[in-house]
């Protein structure tokens, strides 16, 4: 008979036994696939919150912006923007061109003067590739009106300021000197970081490019793909086109927050991992134990008929290994109900890093996580077979036969 098939049969003979160690098995499985498939869509929704932060996929700038402090504004900044912008929308690639100033200094309303961290922005381009005009929590995003701003609502809260009013903003130009611009609040937004709500500021490009009297200039260009997952390709295309100064980094050498936190899950799920096969290991040890134990005076007979230690440990392993696949396949089914059920139920999850609102619980399926739980849980078996196996072929024909 096939080894294979006999090894079955065992398994169907012992249906008590079998249940119980195949139920272990099993939800060990799913656990350990659902925790996957969650960390997994975390990951995903983390990336595509960090790209659309306003980092973008790609990000290009003096070469020196991203190795040295500015002793003034713009030191590094790129004169020929428009230019340069134009070039990178030609390529078929990229999906949204995003320059980006950033300045500081002082907001003043009603004899009230609050530093600030401000950044000038294409309006149109910002709605397209980034979640930002979503944080708007009262009026409205940024649009052609050229000294519209938006607060964060923690800067609008120190001003004493509401959508509406008018305010001037004091700034430094790259020549030193100091300059004023006046402009209306029209939106106020919700920004996630505390200490960055307190200053936040947004303003039309030109209304930033005219406070720092710097006309053209940007500090960076954010870009976003069509697609996540090109950007070396991209990066090096375009920077063979562009040549000159300009340097580039991808958002995930520039997201150092999304590094840190994927290490954090990547630790805790390998945590988490690691105790639950050590308990789904003891488990089935203890379960396997026991049915070799009933089993001891079948063995001994086996042993009396000829069948030498070799074979009888060869069974049990080939059982411990159809009894695992067995309960990987009833464990992938279980974590597809559960998840589709999970997914369906739209229960709502805490904020996760980095996000501001609750996000609806989703638990994606990730192939690479089923086929290591079916190893793990198969190989869990078969060493547990092992060794009780191996003690029991190990015993003399008549101690096996007399036990009882």
């Amino acid at each position: 008979m096939n080894p294979l098939t006999l090894a079955w049969r065992n398994v169907a003979r012992n249906r008590r036994r079998s249940l119980l160690t195949g139920g272990i098995l099993a939800f060990g499985f799913a656990s350990f696939t659902l925790s996957a498939g969650f960390m997994a869509q975390s990951f995903h929704g983390l990336r595509d919150s960090t790209i659309r932060s306003g980092i973008g996929h790609l990000q290009f700038a003096d070469a020196r912006t991203f190795t040295q402090s500015e002793d003034a504004p713009l030191q590094f900044g790129l004169k020929d923007a428009d230019a340069i912008m134009a070039t990178i929308a030609k390529d078929p690639a990229v999906r949204v061109v995003m320059p980006r100033l950033e300045f500081m200094g002082l907001i003043t309303a009603r004899a009230r003067s609050v530093p600030f961290v401000g950044v000038g922005v294409d309006p149109l381009a910002e709605k397209t590739g980034t979640d930002i005009p979503t944080t708007i929590s009262a009026g409205r995003w940024l649009d052609d009106n050229g000294r519209a701003l938006v607060l964060g609502t923690g800067l609008a809260r120190t001003l004493n300021v509401s959508v509406g009013d008018g305010v001037t903003l004091l700034a430094t130009t790259p020549e030193g000197t100091l300059n004023a611009v006046d402009a209306v609040v029209t939106g106020l937004a919700d920004v996630h970081f505390k200490e960055l709500n307190d200053r936040y500021l947004a303003a039309p490009l030109a209304l930033a490019q005219q406070l720092l009297d710097a006309p053209g200039t940007v500090s960076k260009i954010s870009v976003v793909l069509h697609a996540t997952g090109h950007e070396a390709e991209t990066a090096q295309r375009l920077t063979t086109v562009l040549g000159g100064n300009l340097a580039v980094r991808s958002w995930e050498q520039l997201a150092q927050f999304y590094n840190q936190v994927k290490m954090l899950y990547i630790g805790i799920f390998g945590f988490m991992s690691i105790v639950l096969m050590v308990v789904v290991f003891l488990a089935s040890v203890n379960t396997t134990l026991m049915t070799v134990t009933e089993r001891t005076r079948e063995i001994g007979t086996l042993r009396a008929l000829g069948a030498r230690p070799r074979v009888v440990l060869t069974n049990f392993v080939l059982e411990g290994t159809v009894l695992g696949l067995a309960a990987s396949a009833a464990g992938a089914l279980l974590s597809l109900l559960i998840s589709a059920g999970l997914n369906a139920s739209a229960i709502e999850m805490p904020p996760p890093p980095g996000v501001t609102r609750g996000i609806p619980i989703h638990v994606q399926f990730f192939a690479l996580a089923y086929v290591s739980a079916a190893l793990a849980m198969t190989l869990t078996s078969v060493v547990a077979s092992y060794f009780p196996a191996r003690r029991a072929a190990r015993i003399s024909i008549v101690e096996a036969l007399t036990h009882v």
